[in-house]
């Protein structure tokens, strides 16, 4: 068995308390990446000790395979009831069915415990068998339990920690992002119909489907891309090819994959994403639930979305770690992140038990959750003066009017401005050292860079003796920002001689 994290003994033993008050029917929110079957695997693990069996039921077919390893892993003997693939006994510890297998086939009525994952896509076929069951514990497994009615169906809520926890303990990645082409986007979306909560999805892939957004798909991932593993979310079949087909235009290697691809082809195809071989993904509906290559570290939204579910789970597939991995860059042509945020600003809301409404629970928002940094469009909290991305602040409406480089810009009020600490100065100071010596260059220059860095500021004397030290990513981009705004204005200033 897989040792568990602290957080994942805690939310089982959350299950079992509630267990023992009489709950029936749970429902455990744990983030993508929180281990939500490694959870399921120990749960079974505790029925069967008890000489109990278990079904494990997933919402899409590939997903069975991740969990039969996963199981398998654990020590459990595992059964199949999936198309078929069926092949399951009365000895095995836990089932793995398919929800589709299921409405056709009906479910082994010999079990003592049932996990449904992806809890939030509930199927009138498992209504049907909790209404059935009523004696069999059911637990439900969800990142992104948004879902109208759920709480009907689950009366009890178990909480993991959040993604911003996850994430600031190591145990998932942190997100930068980027929102080219927000205001084109907009436009395309006017007219749209929405349904059910979202867009619908035929006028939508009209929409977005145009050479502009997608030429600026590409030369956006061209430019800020970083040469990483990315996927791709498009909003239709034709969108994806067409994305596909630029990439390919300028010697990027990339694949397209859909509902319709075969299972060898796609196993290939994930296969040499993983070895590099294949750069960018590119789907509709197919990565965006339980598809899981941790490898992955640059996202390209280009399907928007008004489902704050959908968006998360998304931004789900570039938070896993990985080694090497130390963030997951969004470049956001969908303007999904402004309107919803971060992964680390979504928190589980309580389970709705409205008894009529389809979709999900809409959060009220006065303004979108981020801004877009008027320079580079790099995404920022709200309260943020300084972009982290290009060093420069963002305009206020009390701004004054400076030029910096031979260019015209506005900074934000100094009363506003960020104050830092002598930590956070010192360790600048330190990383520039590190950064300088890393390419062959006197660290002496680490003075004038942390000036820079804060105006006014002047770093002492002694701190010449310290140790340099690796930059943080936050640091190492103000400091490539920074190179590229004084070599364009050095480029400038031979222009003008000239």
């Amino acid at each position: 068995m897989f040792e568990l994290h602290p957080y994942q003994a805690q939310a089982i033993d959350a299950l079992r308390e509630g267990a023992r008050q009489g709950y029936k029917r749970q429902l455990l929110a744990l983030a993508t990446g929180g281990g939500k079957t490694v959870v399921a695997a120990h749960l079974a693990h505790g029925a069967v000790e008890k000489g109990h069996k278990a079904l494990f039921v997933v919402d899409r077919i590939e997903l069975v395979g991740q969990a039969v390893r996963t199981f398998n892993e654990l020590g459990l003997h595992v059964g199949v009831l999936q198309g078929e693939n069926t092949s399951f006994a009365r000895t095995d510890d836990i089932i793995v069915a398919s929800i589709q297998t299921i409405r056709a086939r009906q479910a082994p009525d010999w079990v003592h415990l049932v996990l449904i994952d992806e809890c939030h896509i509930l199927h009138q076929t498992h209504i049907k068998l909790m209404e059935r069951w009523t004696a069999i514990p059911f637990i439900g497994l969800s990142a992104t339990p948004l879902r109208k009615g759920l709480g009907r169906h689950f009366t009890n809520l178990v909480r993991g920690p959040s993604i911003r926890w996850l994430t600031e303990h190591g145990f998932l990645v942190p997100v930068r992002g980027f929102a080219p082409a927000a205001d084109a986007v907009t436009e395309a979306l006017k007219g749209i119909r929405v349904q059910r909560g979202d867009y619908v999805e035929a006028d939508l892939g009209a929409a977005m489907n145009q050479k502009e957004l997608v030429g600026d798909i590409v030369s956006t991932w061209q430019a800020r891309g970083e040469d990483r593993q990315t996927l791709c979310f498009a909003t239709s079949i034709a969108h994806s090819k067409a994305i596909r087909d630029d990439f390919e235009a300028v010697g990027v290697s990339i694949a397209h994959i859909d509902a319709y691809t075969s299972t060898d082809e796609r196993r290939d195809i994930i296969a040499r994403f993983k070895a590099r071989e294949i750069r960018v993904l590119t789907s509709v509906n197919v990565l965006g639930i339980g598809f899981d290559v941790p490898d992955a570290s640059c996202l390209i939204l280009a399907r928007p979305t008004l489902s704050e579910a959908l968006h998360i789970q998304q931004m789900g597939r570039g938070i896993r770690r990985a080694e090497g991995k130390v963030d997951c860059l969004v470049l956001d042509h969908s303007g999904n992140t402004l309107k919803h945020g971060l992964p680390i600003h979504f928190e589980v809301p309580d389970l709705d038990d409205s008894e009529t409404g389809t979709g999900e629970v809409r959060k009220k928002k006065d303004k979108d959750a981020l801004v877009k940094c008027s320079h580079c469009g790099a995404l920022m909290e709200r309260g943020e003066v300084t972009c982290t991305e290009c060093g420069l602040d963002r305009p206020t409406r009390t701004s004054k009017v400076s030029y910096r480089d031979g260019d015209l810009v506005e900074f934000g009020e100094a009363s506003h401005r960020y104050e830092a600490g002598k930590a956070e100065r010192q360790h600048f100071y330190q990383a520039a050292m590190g950064y300088l010596l890393s390419r062959g260059k006197k660290p002496g220059a680490a003075f004038y860079m942390t000036q820079e860095r804060y105006p006014g500021f002047k770093p002492p004397f002694e701190w010449r003796e310290l140790e340099p030290v690796e930059p943080t990513p936050a640091e190492h981009r103000w400091i490539k920002s920074r190179n590229i705004r004084w070599a364009k204005g050095r480029e400038r200033a031979q222009g003008t001689r000239h």
